[in-house]
């Protein structure tokens, strides 16, 4: 097995004291630390200068939590010329010389003596690790997310870098020195703050890169926590210790090539969603050419034609038309997982029914009859009857309501929720009012975000469109009306309706017809059934085209007035059909 050796010291090298007497000094605050040198793009010192060293045993240890602080390794922070700036100390925690590490801690020491810590006004030049490896700007660039794997690299002869602190202190550093690079590779730990990390360099590059490429790896592609657990699965470094230097290595050359040819191999350009630019408020923007590269989630339909995974939609009808049973059928059919009319729902998928004006025993017989009383998913249900005295309805309308119904949406998680309706859970300002909704919208475009769809259930005009200002429907996926069918005979018919899209964002053409949905009464059972179109409207349009009887004729026939058959052959002559 290879045993590594270490390197000879370098400029100021391999001393228990953090800033040599023979360096320059100012005097700040009191305190002697070393003077900073500017720092030019790419100036370098010899290749055999080491950006680490091993720990002196002769150097005082702390301790913590009683256990003994053993340092078992020191990365300095160098300038160009060697001058040190400060150390970053791996330190394990230990019951005794004998017994097993516990922990490692890594300590930052950059105020100039032996306590641990980060001064506020460290400059950013200070924060970057390894800048004395830089020799060649037609050279690539690795930076990593720790001291420990740049080293390695280092030792493979590689430029390689990282910067102070954890990713949330990425901005603090000064990364001007790779604004003329000509390749740069951010290799991703397999971790969250990883990501993180390096989406955090990218955006302090960005501004300063021209012509630079960049590229990014994610080490979990290479099945690997790291770029040091990669190198470790290269048979010649079998049993390597990740702390030990491979400056002296025999095959230094060669695992230089191949992991140079690994992570070449497996690069990918910027991930779109780095790209965006963002302002001072927090807002994104993106060029159109990185918004279609983006990998969006696609959209999982919950009922399928119309109803989508985060889609914003709203069923509306007049009073007594059967909005509610409609919606209560549709509910049921998402949380079994099955049809219900033409629309399928294709996997079971958890609901929220907030109800807000039903009386609770109403409540339950209509899910008796329907079938809700053992669903796969869970179909959960808000309803006034059911809670306390002194609870009343959340309002939409203000900030305290739409709390509310967050509250009941992170405890239950479900797919979709359904508000039925929009008079009873919006009660704050004027229906007619755009401005009364805009809260409303801006609180249903969060719960889109999270991949949350709504469903409100409304009331119909007097017009016969959705009651109160347009402005409801701008954010809408998808409207669907349900209306008396012109042939309907009150007090005679089941409850029948006709359900037509009055708007269908994302359908196709084929999916957005009308439909005539009945529901029947079957020994107390309810059971929809339906037929594509408008049957009154198909039958109208055969007896039109056959000619043998009156307009008069045909409405005392179809129980429909004559300006409806009239109505009806205009809109057939539209459609080409006669």
């Amino acid at each position: 097995m290879w045993k590594p050796s270490f390197p000879p010291a370098c400029v100021g090298g391999a001393t228990n004291e953090l800033f040599p007497q023979h360096s320059k000094t100012r005097k700040t605050s009191g305190t002697n630390v070393p003077e900073l040198p500017k720092r030019p793009h790419f100036r370098y010192i010899p290749e055999h200068c080491s950006s680490m060293q091993r720990t002196p045993p002769a150097l005082p240890q702390p301790r913590s939590g009683g256990l003994l602080m053993q340092e078992t390794m020191r990365w300095n922070y160098r300038a160009f010329d060697g001058t040190p700036y400060g150390y970053v100390s791996q330190r394990e925690e230990r019951r005794g010389s004998q017994s097993p590490s516990v922990k490692h801690k890594l300590l930052p020491h950059f105020h100039g003596d032996d306590v641990p810590g980060i001064p506020g006004t460290l400059p950013g030049t200070s924060r970057i690790f390894g800048s004395e490896t830089l020799k060649s700007r037609s050279n690539p660039v690795f930076v990593t997310g720790t001291e420990k794997c740049a080293y390695a690299l280092q030792g493979l002869g590689l430029q390689a870098i990282t910067s102070l602190g954890r990713h949330d202190q990425v901005h603090l550093a000064d990364w001007a020195l790779l604004a003329k690079a000509s390749e740069i590779y951010l290799l991703i730990d397999d971790h969250d703050n990883g990501s993180k990390y390096a989406q955090g360099v990218y955006q302090s590059l960005r501004p300063l890169l021209t012509e630079t490429k960049i590229y990014t790896l994610e080490c979990a592609k290479i099945d690997s926590s790291n770029v040091c657990s990669y190198l470790k699965t290269f048979p010649e470094l079998a049993g390597w210790n990740e702390l030990e230097s491979l400056t002296a290595h025999p095959q230094r050359d060669k695992i230089a090539s191949r992991l140079s040819l690994g992570i070449k191999g497996n690069r990918e350009p910027i991930p779109p969603n780095w790209k965006f630019i963002i302002t001072r408020n927090n807002h994104k923007l993106i060029t159109a050419n990185d918004f279609c590269n983006l990998k969006l989630p696609p959209r999982q339909l919950l009922l399928s034609p119309w109803l989508a995974e985060g889609s914003i939609n709203m069923i509306f009808a007049d009073r007594g038309i059967g909005k509610t049973f409609f919606c209560l059928s549709a509910a049921i059919a998402i949380a079994n997982g099955e049809d219900f009319v033409s629309y399928t729902a294709p996997v079971a998928a958890p609901v929220l029914y907030l109800d807000g004006e039903m009386q609770a025993t109403a409540m339950q017989e209509r899910f008796r009859a329907l079938g809700g009383t053992n669903t796969k998913a869970p179909l959960y249900i808000y309803t006034p009857d059911v809670q306390d005295q002194d609870s009343g309805t959340p309002d939409l309308g203000e900030d305290a309501g739409r709390n509310d119904i967050n509250s009941l949406i992170e405890q239950v998680a479900p797919k979709v929720v359904f508000i039925d309706n929009i008079s009873t859970f919006v009660r704050t300002g004027n229906e007619n009012e755009a401005d009364s909704w805009a809260p409303v919208q801006e609180w249903l475009v969060q719960l889109r975000k999270r991949g949350i769809a709504i469903v409100l259930v409304h009331h119909a005009n007097k017009e016969g469109k959705q009651r109160g200002s347009h402005k409801k429907e701008d954010v809408m996926d998808v409207v669907i009306q349900l209306k008396r069918p012109d042939d309907y005979i009150s007090g005679e018919d089941a409850t029948r309706m006709l359900v037509k899209y009055t708007k269908a964002r994302h359908l196709e053409a084929k999916n957005t017809r009308d439909m005539e949905a009945t529901l029947c009464n079957d020994e107390g059972k309810l059971i929809w059934a339906y037929a594509d179109g408008d049957p009154s409207y198909a039958l109208c349009t055969e007896l039109l085209k056959s000619k043998a009887l009156s307009y008069a004729e045909i409405a005392e026939e179809l129980s429909v007035s004559k300006s409806t058959v009239h109505r009806w052959k205009k809109k057939a002559q539209g459609e080409g059909i006669i």
